[in-house]
């Protein structure tokens, strides 16, 4: 860790802390991160995304400007349901390990750049910190009724009809698929990304488990056993390292309950990225004590490790959409 950033690992951060180490992070190692793009929540709180890459294959450039076309990525995003706390740690100890701890991990860069979004809700994050801990959703008001806020991980345009239509349930889809500034932030994200964006990886709590699509559907993907396989691998190696215990499997499969618009889902179906997976990182509770964060990032990035390091040496198909034109 840097030694005039913030102590990552032994508290849960303020939305304004993150962005701050992020925005120190680009500013000491210019050539490892970049600012990726920038968005912003319904109560106007920044939502970045940065992109790493080795030394000195990052430009000057900011936003989303640098030409990296050729070279393939991995995309993991946090905190898209504002209660699961350690979630954005976990974001952030995979950042720290990447950027300030290269020479270590330099075999996780060697393949794929890394676009993480460390918080992609954060208004529902602030006000989980704040008023209720237990508050999933965003926090846009709802205006035909007293309620606010749409669970975003019901909120992508993938059997978007599947889910509650009750304003005030935690799972809430929302009036339309991406009714929620923070879901277009990440299908902008996507969308740029393309077609170079070979795996998903979305972080959740506490369910002990990695999983692939469908969540919607007990249909399993085409390529679900080199999914199974990739996901397998980050099982074994936290239970290797730690003896921690996750299972792996498709989402409906595994929680027994049909999802419409996910973001695996749309990921796998809509933007056509080869591997999409879901990890729900294994803690106690949401919130889990501030002395076991750093333990429960350290056994994560085992597992995100392995299964980028399988991925490396796995045939995907590559997407089907075309050459970007979107410089990213």
């Amino acid at each position: 860790m840097s030694k005039d950033g913030p102590c990552l690992f032994d508290r849960f951060l303020s939305h304004q802390e993150v962005n701050d180490y992020l925005e120190s992070l680009v500013k000491n190692y210019s050539s490892r991160i970049e600012i990726f793009s920038s968005g912003t929540s319904y109560e106007n709180r920044s939502i970045l995304a940065v992109r790493i890459s080795p030394d000195q294959q990052l430009s000057v450039s900011r936003f989303g400007k640098t030409d990296k076309s050729q070279r393939m990525c991995v995309l993991i995003d946090a905190g898209i349901h504002a209660r699961e706390w350690i979630t954005i740690s976990v974001a952030l100890y995979v950042i720290h390990q990447l950027v300030e701890r290269d020479a270590i991990n330099w075999r996780c860069l060697k393949n794929f750049d890394w676009i993480v979004v460390p918080l992609l809700n954060p208004d529902g994050y602030q006000y989980s910190r704040e008023h209720n801990k237990m508050w999933r959703k965003t926090r846009r008001p709802l205006g035909v009724s007293k309620c606010f806020g749409v669970d975003c991980n019901r909120n992508f345009n993938v059997s978007w009809g599947i889910g509650t239509n009750r304003f005030c349930s935690l799972l809430y889809r929302g009036e339309r698929p991406f009714s929620e500034l923070e879901t277009q932030h990440l299908r902008d994200i996507f969308r740029k990304l393309r077609p170079n964006c070979r795996f998903y990886l979305t972080l959740h709590s506490f369910a002990r488990s990695i999983l692939y699509p469908r969540a919607y559907s007990r249909t399993l993907p085409f390529n679900w056993k080199q999914q199974h396989d990739v996901a397998q691998a980050g099982v074994d190696a936290m239970h290797c390292a730690s003896g921690v215990k996750y299972r792996c499997g498709s989402a409906s499969s595994l929680l027994k309950i049909a999802v419409g618009g996910s973001s695996i889902d749309y990921a796998f179906d809509i933007e056509k990225v080869p591997l999409a997976l879901a990890m729900e990182v294994a803690s106690k509770g949401f919130h889990p004590p501030e002395q076991n964060i750093a333990k429960i990032c350290e056994e994560s990035w085992v597992g995100i490790q392995a299964m980028v390091m399988k991925l490396a040496t796995t045939s995907l198909p590559r997407s089907k959409f075309g050459r970007s034109r979107t410089a990213i």
